[in-house]
C-alpha cells in the first residue's frame, strides 16, 4: 500500500470513529475544567457521589444500547422506572426486600415485553409505540400511588444505596455486573450477533433465518429489565417509591447511548463506550452543580450535546454510503 493510501486509509478510519475518540478527550478535558473551577471537584467524596448519582443511568443506558442497535428507541424507560418504584415500594413494604427486587424486575421486563409485542405485531413505529407507553404507565404509577411518594420502605433497602464493597459504592457495582452483563452478552453469544443484524439489515436478517420479531420483543424486554435495575437503584437513594421518578432518564439516556457512539441506524455500537457517554453526562452535570448552575440550564446543554451527537451520526452514515 502506497503511502496516500495508508494516510487516506487512517485518515477515514478516524473520521468514521470520531465521535469514540472525541468523547474520552472531552471528558477528561471537562474534568481538568472542573478541578481547576472547583476546590471540591476533585476529591474522593465527590466521585463517590458522580459513581452513585451514575449509576441509575448507567443501567438504563445499557438496556436503551439493544433498543438502538435494532434501529428501535424506548422512550418510555422513564415512566417504566416510575412504575417499578411504586411496584417494588408496595410489595417491599408488605413482604421484604428479597420479594419486592423480584417484582420489580419482573415489572420491568413485563412492560419491556409489552412495548416489544406493540412494536413487532401491530407494527407501530417504536416512537410512538414507547411514546404511547410512557403515558400510559406515567398514568398507572401515579394512579396506584394516589401522585404521592410510598414510605415505610425496609431500612435495609435505603443502605444500598450508600454501602460500600471494598471501598465501592455498591450502586457502581450493580452497574458495573449491569455493564458485563450487557457487553458479553452482544460480543459473544447468538442474541448478541442476531441483534446486530437485526440493526444492520432486518431484511437481510429475515432472510438468514434470524426470528426478527422475537429478537426485537427481547431487545425491549431487556431494556425494561435494566430500566428496573436503575429504578431499584434510585428508589434506595430515596428510600420511598416515587411515581414521578426518572422523567428526565429518557433523553439522559439516549443522549448516552449516542454520545457513546451507537448509531441511530442501528446494527453499530458497544456497551463499553455508552459506559463513557453516561460518565460524560454525570461528570457535566455534577460540575455544574458545583459552579450553581441550574437544572434547566443542565438540560439545556444535555440536549445540545444529543443534537451534536446525532449530526455526527448522520454525517457518518452519509459518508459511509457515499452520499
Amino acid at each position: 500500500m502506497s503511502t496516500g493510501s495508508w494516510r487516506e486509509s487512517l485518515a477515514g478510519h478516524l473520521r468514521g470513529r470520531g465521535m469514540e475518540l472525541a468523547l474520552p478527550i472531552a471528558t477528561v478535558a471537562m474534568v481538568a475544567f472542573f478541578a481547576a473551577s472547583s476546590d471540591v471537584f476533585f476529591t474522593g467524596q465527590n466521585f463517590r457521589n458522580i459513581g452513585i448519582a451514575a449509576s441509575g443511568l448507567a443501567a438504563v443506558a445499557f438496556g436503551q444500547t439493544f433498543v438502538i442497535l435494532t434501529a428501535g428507541l424506548d422512550l418510555s424507560v422513564g415512566s417504566i422506572v416510575a412504575l417499578v418504584s411504586v411496584v417494588c415500594a408496595f410489595v417491599m413494604r408488605e413482604y421484604g426486600i428479597a420479594p419486592g427486587i423480584a417484582a420489580a424486575l419482573v415489572c420491568g421486563a413485563g412492560v419491556g415485553v409489552l412495548n416489544g409485542f406493540v412494536i413487532t405485531r401491530f407494527r407501530v413505529s417504536p416512537f410512538i409505540a414507547t411514546l404511547a407507553m410512557l403515558s400510559v404507565m406515567s398514568g398507572l404509577a401515579l394512579n396506584l400511588a394516589g401522585g404521592v411518594p410510598i414510605p415505610g420502605l425496609p431500612p435495609g433497602f435505603g443502605l444500598i444505596a450508600y454501602q460500600s464493597f471494598l471501598g465501592i459504592p455498591v450502586p457502581v457495582i450493580i452497574a458495573a455486573v449491569t455493564l458485563l452483563v450487557a457487553e458479553l452478552t452482544l460480543r459473544a453469544t447468538r442474541f448478541g450477533r442476531h441483534l446486530r443484524a437485526v440493526g444492520g439489515n432486518e431484511e437481510a436478517a429475515r432472510l438468514s433465518g434470524i426470528p426478527v420479531e422475537k429478537i426485537r420483543i427481547a431487545a425491549y424486554a431487556f431494556c425494561g429489565l435494566t430500566a428496573a435495575i436503575g429504578s431499584i437503584i434510585l428508589t434506595a437513594r430515596v428510600s420511598s417509591g416515587q411515581p414521578t421518578l426518572g422523567a428526565t432518564l429518557p433523553l439522559e439516556s439516549i443522549a448516552a447511548v449516542v454520545l457513546g457512539g451507537v448509531s441511530l441506524a442501528g446494527g453499530r455500537g458497544s456497551v463499553v463506550n455508552v459506559a463513557v457517554g453516561v460518565a460524560f453526562i454525570s461528570i457535566l452535570a455534577n460540575g455544574l452543580n458545583l459552579l450553581n448552575i441550574s437544572s434547566y440550564t443542565q438540560m439545556m446543554i444535555i440536549g445540545f450535546a444529543l443534537i451534536v451527537a446525532v449530526a455526527l451520526d448522520q454525517a457518518n452514515l452519509r459518508r459511509a454510503s457515499g452520499g
